[in-house]
C-alpha cells in the first residue's frame, strides 16, 4: 500500500496449553496515528500489548518495530513508553519513584520530572507516598513513568479506567498531542466507547482473540432534512442532479456534505415543497455498532 508503516504486527498467534487467547492476528500502524483496540474483558487485548511489548512471546508469527523483530531485538522495546499495569514503590514519595526510574535509565531529568508531575496535576501530591493514592492518581503517576523518557510509539493499556473526568481529559489531552504533534503513534485499549471515539483515527476490535473489526473512524456528521410530505420521484431526480450524495427516508432526506444545504432548500422551495424539520447527528462508534448514541 506504500504506507510508512512503524509497527506491524504479522500473522500473530498465543496459545496458552490448549486455549488460543489470540489467533492469526495481524495489524499495522504508521507515525502519528491513534488507534483504539476495542473489545470485551477476555478478547485478547492485554495478550496482544503484551506481545507488542516483548514481555510475551507469541506462539506464531511476529512483530516488527522499524522494519526490526522484537524478539530479535529486545532493546527496541526502550523506544516505547508503556501503561500496563504500573508498578511503583508504594513507601516512597511520587516524585521519589520517578527519580529512581530516571537513575536506571541513566538519566537525570529533574526538569522533565517536574514537568510531568504539573502535567498530570499531580505535582501538589508529589511528597506524598504512593500508597496514599487513589487509584486514579497512580494511573496519572503511571502516565509520568511511561512519559519520563523520549518514546517513539505509546502504548496504554485501559488508560481512562478508574480516572475522574479530569483526569480523563488530561489523558486524552496528552494523547492527542503526542500523536497530532510529535507524530508519535499511540495504542490503546478501552472497553468505553465514548471515550474511543472523541480521540481515535482508526478502531481494531478483538473477540475470542480473531480480528473482527479494523477500519478508520471518520467524524463526520449526518444531516437530515425532513419535510411535509413524501419525496416523489421527480423531486429525487431534481436533487441527485445537483447534490450526488444524498439519501431518502419516507419524508426525509440525510447527507453529510454540509455544503449541501442551500442547494437543497432552494430545490425544495423551487418544487414547492416546505422544510418542516432539521436536525445534525454525530457519526459515532455506537451508531457503527447499531446502538444508541
Amino acid at each position: 500500500m506504500g504506507k510508512d508503516y512503524l509497527l506491524q504486527v504479522q500473522n500473530v498467534t498465543k496459545r496458552y496449553g490448549d486455549k488460543i487467547a489470540l489467533n492469526d492476528f495481524s495489524m499495522d500502524i504508521c507515525p502519528g496515528e491513534i488507534v483504539a483496540l476495542i473489545g470485551e474483558n477476555g478478547a485478547g487485548k492485554t495478550t496482544l500489548l503484551n506481545i507488542i511489548c516483548g514481555y510475551s512471546k507469541p506462539s506464531a508469527g511476529q512483530v516488527q518495530y522499524k522494519g526490526k523483530n522484537i524478539v530479535a531485538n529486545p532493546l527496541i522495546i526502550r523506544e516505547f513508553g508503556i501503561l500496563i499495569e504500573p508498578q511503583f514503590l508504594d513507601y516512597i514519595s511520587a516524585e521519589e519513584n520517578l527519580r529512581l526510574l530516571s537513575q536506571l535509565t541513566n538519566l537525570k531529568q529533574d526538569t522533565r520530572i517536574k514537568e510531568l508531575l504539573e502535567m498530570t496535576e499531580l505535582y501538589s501530591s508529589r511528597k506524598k507516598k504512593v500508597k496514599e493514592f487513589s487509584f486514579g492518581m497512580k494511573q496519572r503517576l503511571g502516565l509520568c513513568q511511561c512519559l519520563l523518557t523520549e518514546v517513539g510509539f505509546l502504548i496504554l493499556d485501559e488508560p481512562f479506567v478508574g480516572l475522574d473526568p479530569i483526569g480523563k481529559e488530561l489523558f486524552k489531552q496528552t494523547i492527542l498531542d503526542m500523536a497530532h504533534k510529535q507524530n508519535v503513534p499511540v495504542l490503546f485499549s478501552s472497553h468505553d466507547l465514548d471515550d474511543v471515539d472523541e480521540i481515535c483515527d482508526r478502531v481494531v476490535m478483538i473477540s475470542k482473540g480473531n480480528k473482527q473489526l479494523d477500519q478508520p473512524l471518520e467524524h463526520k456528521q449526518t444531516y437530515t432534512v425532513k419535510i411535509e410530505r413524501t419525496i416523489s420521484a421527480d423531486i429525487k431526480q431534481s436533487l441527485l442532479e445537483k447534490c450526488s450524495d444524498l439519501r431518502f427516508f419516507e419524508d426525509k432526506i440525510m447527507f453529510q456534505d454540509e455544503t449541501l444545504i442551500i442547494d437543497i432548500q432552494k430545490i425544495l422551495l423551487q418544487k414547492g415543497y416546505y422544510i418542516c424539520g432539521f436536525s445534525v447527528q454525530k457519526n459515532n462508534l455506537k451508531s457503527l455498532f447499531g446502538m444508541e448514541g
